[in-house]
């Protein structure tokens, strides 16, 4: 009888990691270079790590969320792991197996999961038609890491953010947004740099609205939510903002409880067309406008700023959603370059209701594009990437190099760096140490040696991302391939 093909995001480093670890001196990491003592901060990073062997259908997407740390502090480091507690976790924790990634839906999990929450259950199934009340507690807070106010949140799109302590990473529930909130909450919220207000989007599988659109004002506290309704039931993963917008594109990756069924979260449906909605950042309805675009995908944003009565967004932008087809299709996309998501530009008309759609760099495979976050909704010069080279044929990752673009008087120059054969990193964090929109501070990536099986904290100057790191942050074992980090500066 034939054997099963082996579940690609169970093998080599995108197997899960099951121990938390806690190494609190200098002397505990190989160090090969020399820390600069002005990066005094944090570095944190998400991503799936499932605590117990999941069913067949198991993706990338849906494994519980790790939360790594490394903690520098003039030159000293510490780091440690932690798994974010959810429901979930806990409740899969006391049976000490999997319960809720099998193939078959677990009736008595789910009960044990709900438990006292049956009423709210109930009440928003028959009241708001949704059951956020549910989708609360299957969160699996894998995605993205957010540092607002002196607070730092563990995100996934399906759930509200998980509040966690900054330095032990100890999960604390649940944030309310002291408003009693418990609905579906983005995992790429957006910070505005000048007023301090954070604004975020929710979107729902099953259940109304379809898309919700939210204000958070600097105290922590929401202040807007406004119900958005969308032709189809998208898969909405990012979004961006202006001076004075919201810009939440929708492409036809179609949502469904079948498809989540399956271990995909989409599935690709062209013919439903892509648009774009605009709309004043405070989410005023009034002000809502919807524009055409292409048909394609996007899972990440760069930046988007207003250029006279035009609105222009960056992104890693796909001509068809990745991830979401066969595992053929999977491997293909992520070890053959079928399917490159490639650095575009869209520019709205907001006076003539025109969008225009340009590839800016096509030289090689990007993803998780970033930039100086005191820039975001401004416009900016410079972004940093993971990128793929495509030489390498083995399966055992993805981005072995980071590209550093530069974007000005209509040009782009790209500073691609390729790391060293078998290391492999992800979305780089840019520090900075000058004034906006200056190329000065440290650009941060975590990276996997094949040949060592552990991984690596690299410390790069911004101002030379394409050179060697300034210094390398040697752990004693691996770290698996995740998706979004953050940075957080400590105070003096």
């Amino acid at each position: 009888m034939p054997t099963a093909p082996a579940n690609l995001f169970l093998e080599g480093n995108f197997a899960p990691l099951r121990h938390e670890f806690n190494l609190a001196k200098t002397r505990q990491f190989e160090i090969r270079g020399k820390v600069p003592r002005d990066l005094n901060g944090s570095f944190y990073r998400n991503g799936p790590n499932p605590q117990f062997e999941p069913g067949p259908f198991y993706h990338w997407f849906l494994g519980d969320g790790m939360l790594h740390a490394f903690h520098l502090q003039r030159g000293e480091v510490s780091y440690l792991n932690r798994y974010v507690a959810t429901p979930t976790l806990e409740l899969e924790r006391r049976a000490g197996r999997n319960l809720f990634l099998g193939q078959r839906t677990n009736m008595l999990a789910n009960l044990q999961l709900v438990g006292g929450n049956l009423i709210s259950l109930i009440s928003g199934l028959i009241r708001d038609k949704n059951a956020d009340a549910y989708t609360r507690l299957i969160a699996k807070a894998n995605t993205s890491v957010l540092a607002f106010r002196e607070e730092l949140f563990a995100l996934v799109e399906s759930s509200p953010p998980i509040r966690l302590q900054p330095t032990t990473l100890a999960s604390e529930g649940f944030e309310k947004f002291d408003a009693g909130f418990m609905a579906p909450f983005t995992a790429h919220p957006k910070t505005d740099p000048q007023t301090g207000y954070l604004y975020a989007f929710g979107y729902r599988v099953a259940g109304g609205p379809r898309l919700e659109y939210y204000v958070i004002n600097p105290h922590g506290k929401l202040v807007s939510r406004t119900a958005v309704e969308t032709d189809y039931a998208a898969m909405i993963h990012d979004f961006a903002i202006t001076r004075n917008y919201a810009v939440v594109p929708v492409f036809p990756a179609v949502t469904s409880l079948a498809s989540i069924r399956r271990g995909r979260i989409a599935e690709w449906q062209p013919e439903k067309g892509a648009s774009v909605i605009v709309m004043n950042k405070d989410g005023d309805t009034a002000s809502l406008r919807r524009f055409e675009l292409p048909v394609g995908y996007v899972y990440h944003y760069a930046n988007a700023y207003e250029d006279g009565k035009a609105i222009v967004v960056d992104a890693i932008r796909y001509e068809r959603v990745p991830l979401m087809g066969s595992d053929t299709e999977i491997r293909a996309e992520l070890f053959e370059q079928a399917n490159n998501g490639y650095l575009t530009r869209f520019r709205i008309d907001l006076a003539s209701g025109k969008t225009e759609t340009q590839v800016l760099h096509s030289e090689h495979y990007a993803e998780f594009p970033v930039i100086d976050p005191r820039l975001v909704g401004e416009k900016y010069e410079h972004s940093f990437a993971a990128s793929a080279s495509g030489n390498n044929s083995s399966a055992a990752g993805i981005f072995d190099g980071q590209v550093s673009y530069e974007l000005s008087r209509g040009k782009v120059k790209a500073d691609i760096h390729d790391f060293p054969r078998g290391h492999f990193g992800g979305e780089p964090i840019f520090v900075p140490t000058g004034k906006p929109g200056e190329r000065k501070g440290y650009l941060l990536n975590l990276i996997y040696s094949t040949e060592d099986n552990r991984s690596y904290l690299a410390v790069f100057d911004v101002a030379k991302p394409d050179k060697k790191p300034l210094c390398e942050i040697w752990l004693p074992h691996r770290v698996p391939y995740g998706f979004h980090g953050t940075w957080r500066q400590h105070r003096n």
